[in-house]
């Protein structure tokens, strides 16, 4: 089996995907539901200011990133203050493989996260 590692996957958020992360109490909600291990109801996101639209591609992410982390995959993820841009730390074999944890993002595809992005890999020390 092949040795992995782990990768920081520095991404910029769409101005859109920004304003819909900034709206009040979505990123308490979604914090609630990840530690739950599910996504929030499109519902709730939609009640608390995001479009419909978009809080379908949101949710259905979360999703993804919710089967990454159970998969051993994903470590960590979310924006940086500001939201205008975030990271995910993923475990990986090499960069290719990092890097395809974003491009299969449903976010990543519908283009609310800037094509742009940086994958290296990280030397954990401690």
């Amino acid at each position: 089996m092949p040795k992995t590692s782990v990768y920081a996957i520095v991404l910029k958020l769409s101005p859109e995907f920004t304003a819909q992360l900034a709206c009040p109490g979505v990123i308490d909600a979604v914090a609630e539901a990840a530690l739950a291990g599910r996504a929030p109801a499109v519902e709730k996101l939609v009640a608390l200011g995001q479009t419909e639209k978009f809080a379908q591609a949101f949710v259905e992410r979360l999703g993804y990133l919710l089967r990454l982390r159970q998969a051993g995959v994903l470590r960590a993820a979310g924006p940086f203050d500001g939201l205008a841009e975030g990271m995910y730390l993923c475990n990986a074999t090499d960069e290719r493989e990092a890097r395809r944890v974003l491009e299969e993002d449903p976010l990543y595809r519908a283009g609310f996260i800037e094509r742009e992005f940086t994958a290296r890999r990280w030397l954990v020390a401690i």
